[in-house]
């Protein structure tokens, strides 16, 4: 076997170095979803006229509140929280309202339990009005296409870099 050279070493491990950074920056949605859907859509408007946005892909996340299993599909509402360049919620204490996202099939409402952080790619359907406390709130409603269920090591989204034998910085 032929030995590395220290240029030929180097260029080895900034190469993987380089793999991990651009998957780290990755969005949590597919291109595809991303190239379908329509970005431009803010959750206020949405939520203003869910009607006017029938048929339309769009992109939302936030914390999960509830998960309801049906016959053959299950509910999913979640606080709306705005989006970073990755498309994952920004865990701070900012909402625009909640949302509804409809699921064909059964999802484990232990696995998506309250206070999960989630990005869903969904074709806009309609809305929905239910009870919250003494009100009655209306939810724009997607149906998912696609989405991203965060894990909580991932909640702080800041970038992380480490180096070596357990010396790292957190910016």
């Amino acid at each position: 076997m032929k030995k590395m050279s220290v240029p030929d070493t180097m260029k080895f491990f900034l190469s993987i170095a380089l793999a991990f950074i651009i998957t780290a920056c990755a969005p949590v949605i597919s291109d595809k979803s991303l190239r379908e859907a329509n970005l431009s859509v803010s959750f206020q408007e949405l939520q203003k006229n869910p009607s006017a946005y029938l048929g339309k892909v769009v992109v939302l996340g936030g914390v999960i509140l509830s998960t309801t299993v049906k016959q053959e599909e299950t509910l999913v509402e979640v606080l709306q929280q705005p989006l970073d360049r990755q498309y994952r919620p920004e865990n701070r204490d900012i909402s625009y309202g909640r949302f509804l996202v409809v699921f064909q099939g059964f999802l484990d409402p232990a696995i998506y339990a309250p206070y999960r952080l989630i990005t869903v790619a969904g074709e806009v359907t309609g809305k929905k009005v239910l009870p919250i406390k003494e009100i009655q709130y209306t939810y724009p409603v997607l149906a998912a296409r696609e989405h991203a269920l965060i894990k909580p090591e991932d909640y702080n989204n800041e970038p992380r870099f480490h180096f070596g034998f357990g010396i790292g910085i957190i910016r």
